[in-house]
């Protein structure tokens, strides 16, 4: 059995692995929370030796994702409004807005609070959304 405060010490180390990991991936995608999530789980359990367990892992992404909450590094209702203001402007609908933030793991709370706000400010988006799926149609067709 391997003593507790090397067992410590390697917690340690593996907290401060995780963290550098979800500093170059936020970098890199600026993910949602989940999607932050599920890499570290995927990356570590990839690099872990078979003793640490998967409880433990999720302990140790749910500290580092907490921290990354409290220091601005992720946030959710940021993600889901910046992607929500992307995909109007390629014309999407609300449903299919909504359906992507569900699928990338963010709140109910702020995907409630995404589709309101688009709703505030373009009140016909499912309109305009149709009107660029029919120009894309004509113009395939012509």
């Amino acid at each position: 059995m391997i003593p507790i405060r090397n067992r410590k010490k390697t917690l340690q180390v593996t907290v401060e692995e995780m963290r550098n990991f979800a500093f170059a991936y936020v970098e890199k995608y600026a993910p949602s929370k989940q999607q932050l999530k599920t890499y570290l789980l995927k990356k570590y359990m990839k690099l872990s030796s078979s003793d640490v367990r998967k409880k433990d892992v999720n302990k140790l992404i749910d500290i580092v994702l907490s921290d990354l909450e409290k220091t601005k590094f992720i946030n959710d209702q940021f993600y889901s409004e910046s992607k929500a203001k992307s995909m109007i402007q390629r014309g999407s609908s609300i449903n299919k807005i909504r359906n992507y933030l569900i699928g990338k793991g963010i709140h109910d709370e702020f995907i409630k609070d995404t589709v309101n706000k688009i709703k505030e400010d373009n009140s016909d988006q499912d309109f305009f959304s149709a009107i660029k799926i029919c120009k894309k149609k004509k113009n395939r067709a012509g």
